[in-house]
């Protein structure tokens, strides 16, 4: 015997509507997260990391320009001190092995030339190809910063993308289906409850009216907006 009645499909589809939109109101509750925490995500990581490459690139000119001033030395120290805590501060923020790897080729490149510059002579210009390959490396750690931000604004696009995605097919694709299919079925329904109509108008006809379960049948076809037909309305 079939148990899926008509109003089990009925029921069926009326219920997928509601789930997915259920499913669509959780997904985009979860974009709606991840896209308010990117920009606060960008700022403790790829923006600080940016920031530090600057301070390096900053300390090293101000390394560079004060060692020839009268106060050099000090100068010097202090602009050591500055580039090692943008070091740790670049370490910290990194968020790919790529940039960390940039970090430790710094850190380690930065110890003998700082030892170079505490030992060096005012106007000595033997350390120049030394201070620039280390600012090479540090220009080298901004583009890696850079090309971070860059991934994360595409990887924010392809998500917003498929976001976008998910809002047409579950919010307006899937529900229009939905009712198309409810409508069809409700519509085949329809026409099978005319039929009975019409063949319980005919039993009446031959006089077969009259009994319990018919006048029961009569009245359940009335409730569901398929009334016995008028007489008089006939006659006009």
């Amino acid at each position: 015997m079939n148990k899926i009645t008509i109003i089990t499909k009925l029921r069926a589809v009326a219920a997928i509507t509601p789930a997915v939109l259920l499913i669509v109101a959780l997904v985009m509750g979860g974009g709606f997260y991840v896209f308010g925490a990117t920009p606060r995500a960008i700022y403790d990581t790829q923006y600080l990391s940016a920031r530090a490459a600057d301070g390096m690139e900053s300390a090293l000119f101000k390394m560079d320009w004060g060692r020839n001033q009268p106060d050099g030395c000090q100068i010097v120290i202090d602009q050591q001190r500055r580039f090692a805590s943008w070091v740790d501060t670049a370490r910290a923020r990194a968020d790919s092995q790529g940039q960390l790897d940039r970090i430790q080729k710094i850190a380690a490149a930065a110890v003998p030339v700082f030892d170079s510059l505490r030992k060096a002579a005012p106007g000595d210009d033997t350390l120049e190809p030394s201070l620039q390959n280390l600012e090479g490396l540090v220009a080298d750690l901004s583009s890696a910063d850079e090309a971070s931000i860059l991934a994360v604004a595409s990887r924010a696009e392809s998500e917003a993308q498929i976001l976008i995605v998910i809002v047409i097919v579950g919010a307006i694709a899937v529900p229009w289906a939905c009712f198309l299919a409810f409508y069809k079925m409700s519509g085949k329904a329809g026409e099978k409850l005319r039929e009975m109509r019409q063949n319980f108008t005919a039993l009446a006809e031959r006089g077969a009216a009259g009994a319990p379960e018919l006048e029961s049948i009569d009245e359940r076809l009335a409730r569901l907006g398929f009334p016995r037909p008028n007489p008089m309305l006939a006659n006009e």
